[in-house]
């Protein structure tokens, strides 16, 4: 059977064989939805790869939507994440953005972290990886390749001492639904 793949915030280029949700009525999608609506119109459990690029930033209710996330998802799901990071000046120049994301963004949801403690949601993740400007490596000279090599090795140094200093564009997260 092949894989069922959604795209949330699909915009105008949808991953291949996915189903695209989005807003905007002009972009690619295969359903128009607003996020901010819940439930999302899928059945519980439907999906193995759920991809959000550059989306989760823009809801209102963050929890509710990875709640839905987790929801839809099948048991083992891999889910992949990306959006601004923290110290990115594409997070603070876009002015629809209501969030950025640093290496904890998703730990509410992950048992074993500090904050998962808290109890906030019965959403479950299990962390698969967390990497800095994921595609930009190749891209990176001398230095520059150095220090995002290094700020990906020593995320709570960098991001507590260094990441106005160095900033970097984007954080990618994959996740496991864990149900």
């Amino acid at each position: 059977m092949a894989e069922k793949i959604l795209e949330l915030g699909c915009g105008f280029e949808k991953t291949p064989g996915a189903i695209g949700v989005d807003i905007n009525p002009r972009s690619a999608a295969d359903v128009i939805h607003d996020l901010d609506r819940f439930p999302y119109p899928f059945a519980d459990n439907q999906f193995d790869r759920i991809i959000c690029r550059e989306v989760l930033e823009h809801v209102n209710s963050f929890v509710r939507a990875v709640e839905e996330i987790w929801r839809i998802g099948r048991p083992g799901a891999s889910v992949e994440i990306s959006g601004p990071f923290m110290s990115s000046v594409n997070y603070f120049s876009d002015p629809t953005h209501k969030r950025a994301f640093n290496s904890r963004s998703f730990d509410y949801f992950i048992e074993g972290t500090k904050s998962f403690n808290y109890q906030y949601s019965l959403a479950r993740f299990r962390l698969l990886s967390v990497e800095y400007d994921k595609f930009e490596l190749q891209h990176r000279r001398g230095l520059n390749r150095w220090l995002l090599k290094w700020a990906n090795r020593n995320k709570q140094k960098y991001e507590n001492r260094y990441a106005f200093i160095y900033p970097v564009y984007t954080i990618y997260f994959e996740l496991a639904v864990v149900k």
